[in-house]
């Protein structure tokens, strides 16, 4: 664990990754820098690919209301015309950008009122379907060009054999399921301390592998540390 903060919970993951990378991650120079679905958005997607830093990013399944809806990818995108197309042949022509970043496109609402899927398309009460695209997708498409490469989905299955089994440690036996501290700095200290205490008994696990595989005659020093640090317990404790 190289690095935590404490944020507000009623803060999202994408609202929050900005100030920690600025503050914590930036200075480690990384490459590649694997994260689960919260911080699927197009804002940290740019961020990472401007600073030459591969986010890898999970699946995410497609989002649509009505059970026997339309998916968004039957939707076709004119990239010389910058219209969508859709699955009835109509165009939907680009509208305007929102303040967010939105890119909207719009149906003409007196063709879609005699749309016989109508209902499949669009549940708004003025009959007409828009589709709403961030300016950064391209970012997005990106990672998910990524995701599908054999190094991708590895690093990606990797993330859970790691850094999910240490986040499963703290929530069921260090108390991190619940916030049980008042304020964010009582609980920064308690996360410092409890992840500094998983990084010694990583380091100590992985120290003992390591003697373990060595050839006996080189571990007399060690067994002489280990001999003078038992005889100075059981002094202490007498």
């Amino acid at each position: 664990m190289l690095a935590c903060r404490s944020y507000a919970g009623n803060l999202h993951d994408s609202e929050t990754f900005m100030d920690f990378y600025e503050k914590d991650l930036k200075k480690f120079e990384l490459r590649k820098i694997v994260m689960d679905a919260g911080y699927k958005t197009p804002a940290t997607a740019k961020m990472l690919i401007d600073d030459k830093i591969q986010p890898v990013l999970p699946y995410t399944s497609p989002k649509r209301k009505r059970k026997e809806g339309f998916y968004p990818k039957d939707y076709v995108y004119d990239e010389y015309y910058d219209c969508y197309i859709c699955p009835e042949n109509e165009i939907l022509k680009y509208s305007t950008t929102t303040r967010e970043g939105y890119r909207e496109y719009k149906s003409d609402r007196k063709k879609c009122s005699k749309c016989k899927n109508l209902d499949k398309c669009t549940e708004s009460k003025n009959k007409q379907k828009v589709i709403t695209i961030h300016i950064w997708k391209n970012y997005l498409e990106e990672c998910e060009e990524y995701r599908y490469t054999k190094t991708g989905k590895e690093e990606y299955k990797r993330r859970k054999e790691t850094i999910e089994r240490t986040f499963g440690t703290v929530k069921e036996y260090h108390g991190f399921r619940y916030t049980n501290e008042k304020g964010k700095a009582k609980m920064q200290i308690k996360a410092l301390l409890t992840f500094a205490c998983l990084n010694m008994k990583k380091l100590a696990n992985m120290m003992s592998r390591l003697s373990r595989k060595r050839p006996n005659f080189l571990n007399f020093r060690e067994i002489y540390i280990k001999f003078k640090i038992l005889r100075n317990f059981h002094i202490i404790f007498n």
